[in-house]
């Protein structure tokens, strides 16, 4: 009785030992049985460099030599609807910075889904990028610098010149600040048209050889954000030289 117990047991330990043995693959048979699953090297570093209206996509191209295109899945936060761009890949791209144009967009949140495409069916998983896009809306915001008078000749300076008013809360110089400039466009007493332009940090704008009586107009300028790739201006204000 004994000696039929010890044989059951051994007989039980090889069952285990068996079912213990089955491969690993055989459980996952039906997800490997097309092979596995490649996705084609992925774009870095994309981002979305804002301006009037347009943008500028950039990123560094990926190392996979198999990538064949490019596709952008573009979206903006005005519209359900999405536009794809397909942009090709030659062989001096791989691992390079790549800059594309975006055009005729709209004042909106654009979001951007790139993915690169080995073949029709392979392609990368998605990099995503969203930024705002900049147009007539934030220019309606933007506010002309106060003019103040006109001066000299003086002891100071020894041409006429026009006095602006100083801004307020500037950062420290080298600092970014979204006003870039005041332009100052007069006419000389020879006919010629001159700009000059000042900074917030400065209040004066020379204008040597101005003609009298004339006409003089200004402008500022600024930029939303440091890599913003267009300058945004103010309408032109006109004061009578002398007023």
């Amino acid at each position: 009785m004994k000696q039929l117990l010890n044989n059951i047991i051994v007989i039980l330990s090889v069952i285990l030992v068996l079912f213990g043995c089955t491969r690993s693959d055989e459980y996952y048979r039906d997800y490997l049985k097309n092979g596995e699953i490649y996705y084609p090297g992925r774009i870095d570093s994309l981002s979305i460099i804002p301006g009037d209206r347009k943008a500028v996509l950039r990123f560094r191209m990926t190392t996979d030599p198999k990538i064949q295109t490019i596709k952008a899945f573009v979206r903006n936060s005005l519209s359900p609807n999405q536009t794809v761009l397909t942009f090709p890949v030659t062989q001096g791209d791989y691992g390079k910075i790549k800059e594309y144009a975006l055009d005729n967009l709209e004042e909106a949140t654009y979001t951007i889904d790139i993915r690169t495409f080995a073949s029709e069916k392979d392609s990368s998983r998605a990099v995503t990028a969203s930024q705002f896009i900049y147009g007539q809306s934030y220019i309606s915001t933007l506010t002309n610098r106060s003019f103040l008078k006109f001066a000299g000749p003086d002891a100071t300076v020894n041409v006429p010149y026009a006095v602006f008013a100083r801004e307020p809360n500037l950062p420290r110089l080298g600092n970014f600040y979204p006003m870039q400039f005041t332009e100052v466009n007069y006419v000389t007493t020879i006919g010629d048209t001159v700009t000059v332009r000042i900074t917030p940090y400065e209040e004066v704008a020379q204008m040597g050889g101005i003609k009298n009586p004339s006409i003089i107009k200004y402008r500022t300028v600024y930029k939303p954000t440091p890599t913003v790739i267009d300058y945004f201006y103010t309408p032109y204000k006109e004061v009578s030289y002398p007023k």
